[in-house]
């Protein structure tokens, strides 16, 4: 899967038209005119999935080579626009045949910023949260961020969940680095964090403990909310409730 904004979209198809369209004594050279819409239109076929278009994008290729025999200061001649508008023509059914076997998948909007679930999910937690966290971890919270953002619930509630009971054991063994936290179940873990002498922190842990007790049905009922529970966990208490080794 790879990420194009609109925008790639809207000028793959702005080049298709400009080059079928130029106009007899436009500039071949510079940076805004044939050669450098025909080399923009050959990346952009090129690093696409378009299999048919990128084999046709040949007779494109040899049309350009002709113009870069041309003088820097040539301009485009009838039968040079005659024969680049026949090549575009081609070309562009070739586009228009292949895209009908193509999809784009757009992603509707969700209570979270969709931005931040696939690209950003650190923006999600407190300052410097995220980034103090084990690899392991982040993984399963960028995971949960894109299962989120396409609406595949079980997948992000699985990964929300691993990633919050290997956060708690990661903190566990932080505290006390002689206990085994690999055979502990997730109410034991809690049970070990829970200080009384940090009361501030007992929302955190209810909320933890909440998930525990209806896993699956909070899991997948609010899903994109669970994500949010790390919102008060912040590098405050996390300074004042770990040991600094």
């Amino acid at each position: 899967m790879k990420a194009l904004t609109l925008l790639e979209y809207i000028s793959f198809g702005s080049n298709l038209e400009y080059l079928r369209m130029v106009e007899e004594g436009t500039s071949v050279y510079g940076d805004t005119y044939i050669i450098a819409n025909i080399n923009t239109l050959i990346d952009i076929v090129e690093k696409s999935d378009f299999e048919v278009t990128k084999k046709g994008i040949i007779i494109l290729k040899n049309f350009k080579e002709k113009l870069e025999k041309t003088p820097e200061d040539h301009k485009l001649i009838n039968s040079e626009k005659k024969e680049l508008f026949d090549i575009m023509e081609k070309l562009i059914f070739l586009v228009n045949s292949e895209s009908t076997t193509k999809y784009a998948f757009f992603i509707t909007e969700k209570r979270i910023d969709v931005n931040k679930l696939i690209f950003n999910i650190k923006s999600l937690f407190a300052e410097n949260v995220f980034d103090w966290l084990p690899d392991g971890i982040k993984y399963d919270f960028k995971e949960s961020g894109n299962y989120i953002a396409f609406g595949r619930i079980t997948a992000s509630a699985f990964h929300i969940l691993r990633g919050l009971e290997g956060l708690i054991r990661f903190l566990l063994k932080k505290l006390s680095e002689s206990t085994d936290t690999s055979r502990m179940n997730w109410y034991s873990v809690i049970t070990n964090l829970r200080n009384p002498n940090k009361p501030e922190l007992s929302i955190l842990f209810d909320n933890l403990d909440r998930i525990r007790e209806d896993l699956y049905n909070t899991a997948l009922k609010y899903w994109d909310l669970s994500l949010l529970y790390l919102s008060s966990i912040s590098t405050d208490w996390i300074d004042s409730y770990l040991p600094q080794n």
